[in-house]
């Protein structure tokens, strides 16, 4: 599904309370919920306020100072993330316990503080956890830290700023030939100092059974073949991300980036949009000084991540309730 101009066109069918109910009832079905008719009907304008509220903390930030974008880009995050929540649990919120953040930081010393090397844990409960477990079955990541460099690093469009500042190539692209079969440069087993045979063999470790891959190709590229068993969904690819704007595929050719948990990316997006969002209400004279000295390296990732996450993260969740549909 190719990038649209305006990613809330994704979400206009849902300003239809007769099509989300139905929407819901058939996700309802799917769960063997009981009287889904009934739950359906009572969660049709929660779902529909969702996507409204959050479309409209998406906006405000395109208007707002960029100091202020972080807080509006974070909470209209939550806003989809709770209406996607509601098409998998039925009850939802069933206790306070699921609305809080589910994210902590630890304290800073400002005079010493750098934001790429700053860590985010996950906590036991909140909505970082809910969400991850109702929509993508994943549990059992309580108490992990991720540090803002480790995430930044699995987005492609950050690729050529990090090749700028620092040099490094940690993912290169797939060319895609359709949806499942894709090229990538002869030289990519290079990025590894791997022969091509143990380039074949890492490539097959890092994907779960569901994708089968057929390497091959020419003197000039290796050829990559998904199985048909399951297509490859751009907001849940672990361990290849993907370019929004170029819509394809890349592979990470840094082993770091495989040894976190298989976060997807609107996960990444969350911690990093968390993480922002703190440092914007609560560490205010850092954050301002960020913006007006141009003293840290680290305000042209910030920049361009914010960028990057009020046109994709919209696109992603669309295209995830378009596929849902």
């Amino acid at each position: 599904m190719m990038m649209q101009h305006d990613p809330w066109a994704l979400f206009d069918m849902f300003f239809s309370s007769q099509k989300s109910q139905q929407f819901l009832s058939k996700q309802y079905d799917q769960l063997n919920c009981d009287d889904r008719n009934g739950k359906s009907f009572d969660n049709t304008y929660g779902f529909i306020y969702y996507i409204e509220h959050g479309k409209k903390y998406y906006r405000l930030a395109e208007q707002a100072p960029v100091e202020l974008k972080p807080v509006l880009l974070f909470y209209g995050m939550t806003q989809l993330m709770k209406a996607c929540i509601l098409c998998k649990d039925p009850d939802y919120p069933d206790s306070s316990a699921v609305l809080a953040h589910g994210l902590s930081t630890r304290k800073r010393k400002k005079r010493s503080y750098e934001f790429l090397y700053d860590e985010v844990k996950v906590q036991r409960t909140g909505l970082f956890n809910h969400f991850c477990e109702k929509v993508f079955h994943m549990k059992h990541i309580e108490g992990e830290k991720f540090t803002m460099i480790s995430l930044l690093q699995t987005l492609p469009e950050l690729s050529p700023l990090f090749k700028q500042m620092k040099g490094d190539v940690h993912l290169i692209k797939m060319d895609k030939e359709n949806e499942s079969t894709f090229f990538l440069p002869k030289n990519a087993n290079d990025h590894l100092h791997m022969s091509l045979e143990r380039f074949r063999e890492y490539l097959n470790s890092l994907f779960p059974s569901k994708f089968s891959i057929d390497l091959s190709g020419s003197e000039n590229e290796i050829q990559l073949v998904f199985g048909a068993n399951e297509r490859l969904k751009p907001f849940d690819c672990f361990p290849l991300s993907y370019h929004h704007l170029e819509n394809t595929y890349y592979l990470p050719v840094n082993r770091d980036l495989l040894q976190s948990p298989q976060l997807n990316e609107f996960m990444v997006h969350y911690v990093i949009l968390y993480n922002l969002s703190m440092l914007s209400r609560y560490d205010t004279e850092w954050w301002s000084e960020l913006f007006h000295t141009y003293t840290s390296e680290e305000l042209p990732y910030i920049q361009q991540f914010l960028n990057i996450t009020a046109q994709k993260i919209p696109y992603l969740f669309g295209v995830m309730l378009q596929l849902e549909n």
